[in-house]
C-alpha cells in the first residue's frame, strides 16, 4: 500500500462527517469530560486540567501496537449513543494507585496502602472509580443532549494480564472513530486518557437526538 492509499484509508471514517457533525461528536466528549474532571478532582484533592477532545480514526490493532506497558485500563459498553459505543479509561499504573490511595483514604484515620492489597481488591477499587467516572460522564451527556444512556459494568485490566489480550478480549470494533481527551492534575502527579468509541455506522442515533438531519 503506497502513502496515498494509506492516507485515504486513514481518512475513511472521519471524512464521512461534515464539520457540524464532527463538532457535535467532539462536544459529546467535551461536555462529559469536564464533569469527570470535577469528579476526579474531588477524589484526588487536586485541580484537574483537561485537553480539548481530539477525534481521529480508530484501529484496534494500532492501539495494541502503540506500546502500552505500565498502563491500567477500564473498559465499558454504553447503550443509547450508537448500536455499539465503547469507552476506555487509561492511566499509568503509578497514577492509578495514587488516585486509588486518595479514594480509599479520604475519610480513614488509619491509612491503607493500596499496592499492598490483594490484586482482586485493587481491581475492585479501580472498578469503583471507573464506575464513578462513567456515571458522571454519561449523566452529564444525558442532561445536555436529552439522551438515555446506560453503561455496562466496567471490566478492568490491572496488571494481571497482557494489555493486548485485554484489548482483544473487550473492544468489539476493529476500526471506527475515537474521541480522545487527556486529563492531568495541576501538579502533574496524575495523568490519564478517556477514549469514547462510537460505532460510526450507527452514530445517527446521537445526531437524531440533538436534532441534526441524518
Amino acid at each position: 500500500m503506497d502513502k496515498a492509499e494509506k492516507g485515504l484509508e486513514e481518512m475513511e471514517w472521519i471524512s464521512r462527517f461534515d464539520e457540524l457533525k464532527s463538532s457535535a461528536l467532539k462536544e459529546l466528549a467535551n461536555i462529559g469530560i469536564s464533569h469527570v474532571a470535577t469528579a476526579i478532582g474531588e477524589i484526588s484533592g487536586e485541580k484537574i486540567d483537561i485537553s480539548l477532545p481530539d477525534m481521529s480514526d480508530f484501529y484496534k490493532s494500532r492501539l495494541i501496537s502503540n506500546g502500552t506497558s505500565g498502563l491500567v485500563a477500564a473498559y465499558l459498553t454504553v447503550e443509547g449513543i450508537s448500536d455499539c459505543t465503547e469507552a476506555l479509561i487509561l492511566l499509568p499504573k503509578k497514577d492509578a494507585l495514587e488516585l486509588m490511595n486518595k479514594f480509599v483514604n479520604s475519610e480513614e484515620l488509619d491509612k491503607t496502602e493500596v499496592s499492598s492489597l490483594p490484586l482482586a481488591d485493587q481491581k475492585s477499587i479501580f472498578c469503583e472509580i471507573a464506575s464513578i467516572i462513567a456515571f458522571t460522564y454519561f449523566s452529564a451527556v444525558d442532561a445536555m443532549f436529552n439522551l438515555k444512556t446506560h453503561c455496562g459494568i466496567p471490566l478492568v485490566s490491572f496488571g494481571d494480564e497482557e494489555f493486548s489480550d485485554f484489548i482483544n478480549n473487550t473492544i468489539k470494533m476493529g476500526e471506527g472513530i475515537s474521541i480522545n481527551t487527556s486529563f492531568s492534575s495541576d501538579e502533574k502527579q496524575l495523568n490519564g486518557n478517556f477514549m469514547l468509541i462510537p460505532d460510526p455506522k450507527s452514530v445517527d442515533v446521537f445526531f437524531r437526538a440533538i436534532g441534526l438531519v441524518v
